[in-house]
């Protein structure tokens, strides 16, 4: 490589030269130091801890060992990573299932938004949402929808009956020729 002390003798070719391996070493450190923060992040020995006021404690406990039945077992595997271990889902990115009219409701509405899934805008308790569940139908027997729903219906407060393996047939068959995921006018209209 050509030396340039002066500016005005070098050569475009030994500029260019100097260009790149500026920009290489630039791009060396660079991703040393960003990597060297992941490092620091991924070793740091005392990860944050929470309390739940509301005492939802036992229910993530209880969903995280899959002792809550094998309803807790198929939300700890399909759904709590975005309804989250306590139903109360993330802040305008999903809707939780704690308190939710529609999963402590006709069973009929939960069902169908399992099997199909759901797309499209809603607001819950003042909260706006606008995403995509996808459909369990493929995915889950008629015994673990209602095992699930069955859990959800019960948990974090929520208070309402169970729901069956049959209720979820007829639900599945009543829907067989449903394509796509429910909106929220589906969802109104259907019953």
């Amino acid at each position: 490589m050509n030396n340039c002390d002066d500016l005005s003798s070098c050569s475009p070719r030994s500029i260019l030269g100097l260009h790149k391996t500026y920009r290489s070493t630039l791009l060396v450190l660079t991703a040393v130091f960003l990597f060297s923060g992941c490092n620091a992040f991924v070793h740091d020995g005392t990860p944050p801890e929470w309390t739940d006021p509301a005492g939802t404690q036992q229910d993530v406990a209880t969903i995280a060992a899959g002792s809550g039945g094998p309803g807790a077992a198929v939300f700890n595997g399909k759904c709590a990573v975005c309804h989250q271990m306590t139903g109360k889902g993330i802040p305008n990115v999903y809707p939780p299932l704690a308190g939710s009219a529609i999963a402590t409701g006709d069973p009929v509405l939960p069902i169908r938004i399992v099997l199909h899934g759901f797309n499209g805008p809603i607001e819950r308790g003042g909260n706006k949402f606008n995403g995509v569940m996808q459909p369990w139908q493929n995915d889950l027997t008629d015994q673990q929808i209602a095992d699930v729903l069955t859990f959800v219906r019960s948990s974090w407060g929520n208070a309402a009956e169970a729901v069956t393996a049959d209720q979820v047939k007829e639900q599945r068959t009543a829907t067989k020729g449903k394509i796509g995921a429910y909106t929220e006018e589906e969802l109104k209209s259907s019953l």
